[in-house]
C-alpha cells in the first residue's frame, strides 16, 4: 500500500447526524487522488485522550478494541452512548473565537492547516476600524479574520498582480500585548519584515467556513 492509499484509509469516530450512534468516517473524500478533507477539527484538546506511540487514540473511557467490537453492530452499547452524549453536551463551540491563549493557537493550525495553499480573496478595512480578511484554498473549508486595535500589516509581498498569492504555510505569535500572524512557518517576531505578509494587531479572531 502506498502513502495515498494508507491517507485515505486513515478515518475518526464521529457521531452519526441524528447522534445516537457513534460511525466511522474517512478523515478524507475517498475514491480520488485528491486530497479533500471531510472533518475539520476546531478543537485540538486531547488532553483526556489515550494514545500509541503513533498518535492513534481516543478518549480514556474508550479504547480501539471496544470500538471495533461494537461500531458495526445494529445494538451499541448504552452506557457507551450515554457517556459520549454527556460529554458532547458539555462542549459550547464559539463560532468566532479570539486569539488569546496558545490552545487558542493551536485550535487555528488544526482548523486551518496552517493555511496551507490559503490565499486572501478580501481584504476590507471596516469603518470601526477592524481590518476583515476572508482566505479560500485553505483545506476543506474558507476561513474570516478580523483584526483590531494599533493595526500594523502589510500585504504587498503576496500582491497577485505581481507575486505568487499563495501561502505555504503560517505563524500566530502572542507577545506584549500584541497578536502577529505571518504568511510563514517557525516564524519570530524579530524576523518579520516587509517581505511577509503580516499582521499585527491587539485582537484577532476568525471563523472557519466549511465548503
Amino acid at each position: 500500500m502506498n502513502d495515498r492509499e494508507e491517507i485515505h484509509k486513515r478515518y475518526w469516530i464521529v457521531w452519526n447526524p441524528e447522534k445516537t450512534r457513534l460511525i466511522r468516517w474517512l478523515n478524507l473524500v475517498p475514491d480520488t487522488e485528491y486530497l479533500i478533507p471531510q472533518i475539520l477539527i476546531v478543537d485540538a484538546d486531547q488532553s483526556n485522550w489515550n494514545k500509541d506511540q503513533n498518535g492513534v487514540g481516543c478518549v480514556d473511557f474508550l479504547s480501539r478494541e471496544l470500538l471495533d467490537s461494537f461500531l458495526d453492530s445494529e445494538q451499541q452499547p448504552a452506557e457507551i452512548i450515554e457517556k459520549c452524549l454527556e460529554m458532547d453536551a458539555g462542549y459550547v463551540y464559539n463560532e468566532t473565537p479570539e486569539i488569546r491563549t496558545e490552545t487558542d493557537i493551536e485550535n487555528l493550525e488544526w482548523a486551518s492547516g496552517g493555511f496551507h495553499d490559503a490565499c486572501i480573496i478580501k481584504e476590507e478595512m471596516q469603518e470601526n476600524g477592524t481590518l476583515y480578511l476572508r482566505f479560500e484554498g485553505t483545506w476543506g473549508c474558507e476561513i474570516e479574520v478580523w483584526f483590531w486595535g494599533d493595526l500594523e500589516y502589510d500585504t504587498s509581498s503576496r500582491d497577485p498582480e505581481r507575486y505568487d498569492p499563495y501561502w505555504f504555510g503560517s505563524t500566530v505569535i502572542l507577545h506584549d500585548g500584541f497578536v502577529y500572524f505571518v504568511d510563514e512557518t517557525d516564524m519570530t517576531v524579530e524576523r518579520i519584515s516587509r517581505d511577509h505578509c503580516y499582521f499585527k494587531a491587539r485582537h484577532m479572531k476568525y471563523r472557519i467556513i466549511p465548503d
